[in-house]
């Protein structure tokens, strides 16, 4: 009989460890979606799904299998401050400098010709990109990134580079699967809001939270539900300046009422 393991003799979860999974995750998620379109899956967005359910699962039980704490506790899924919560809304509107972030990306680095569409449109595709953007991708993300590879990183680097080691990595991780090599810069900004919420929230559940809803949003843009310029109106190359200055402006009340929370939180 193979006698029970030692739960105790577990090897311990490093950043080390953490930090090789962040840079196979990308190639893994690309190899997924490369194999699943190879056997016939159709469809970007649902192979992209499907990709990051089989990518990170994988990494995420060989990092689950050195936990010490319990998994609640070692993600920390637990409650956060009200004030935390409040702040989610504020920093939602960082999506639209996210965007802009795109604009100027593109502008300098012009996207290569595109082929022309066949014009075939997959059936189910609104609501295979709501339960990727809302839901597959903020769990796969937030689990591994912010729940696992942050909190290892900031404890060895101390905070801010904990954060920007943690942002660049998953920026890098999805912006590749969005949008290419253009995509990343993008991803970066939006992975920077959600680890410094992250960071002073003490808690999982916000980042989730803005990162389903930054899908949500994303979601709306692609049915053109805002018409705002620049953002889901592709007519005009930029976001007009005043609604660049109110996104600013929310999300640096997010960044105050973070502090705030932060301060309160024991030590």
């Amino acid at each position: 009989m193979i006698p029970d393991r030692d739960l105790g003799a577990r090897p311990p979860l490093t950043l080390e460890f953490a930090f090789v999974l962040a840079l196979v995750a990308p190639l893994a998620h690309g190899l997924c979606m490369l194999v699943l379109l190879q056997i016939g899956f159709r469809g970007l967005m649902s192979v992209a799904g499907m990709g990051a359910v089989l990518a990170y699962s994988g990494i995420f039980a060989l990092c689950a299998v050195r936990f010490q704490r319990p998994p609640m506790q070692q993600l920390a899924l637990v409650r956060a401050p009200a004030l935390a919560w409040l702040a989610v809304a504020f920093l939602l509107p960082s999506v639209v400098l996210s965007s802009e972030i795109d604009n100027l990306v593109k502008l300098v680095f012009p996207l290569p010709v595109e082929p022309p569409s066949t014009g075939e449109v997959l059936p189910f595709l609104g609501p295979t990109l709501g339960i990727v953007v809302v839901a597959v991708f903020p769990i796969s993300y937030e689990l591994f990134f912010r729940g696992i590879l942050q909190p290892l990183a900031v404890a060895r680097l101390r905070a801010v580079a904990g954060i920007l080691l943690t942002a660049v990595l998953s920026g890098v991780a999805l912006g590749l699967i969005l949008g290419g090599p253009w995509g990343v810069a993008p991803a970066f900004a939006g992975a920077l809001v959600l680890c410094i919420l992250r960071q002073a929230s003490g808690s999982l559940w916000p980042p989730i939270a803005l990162h389903a809803l930054t899908g949500l949003t994303f979601l709306g843009a692609q049915y053109k539900l805002f018409g705002l310029a620049g953002f889901d109106d592709v007519s005009a190359a930029h976001t007009p300046l005043p609604w660049l200055a109110g996104a600013a402006v929310s999300t640096a009340i997010g960044f105050w009422l973070l502090r705030v929370a932060s301060r309160e939180q024991p030590a």
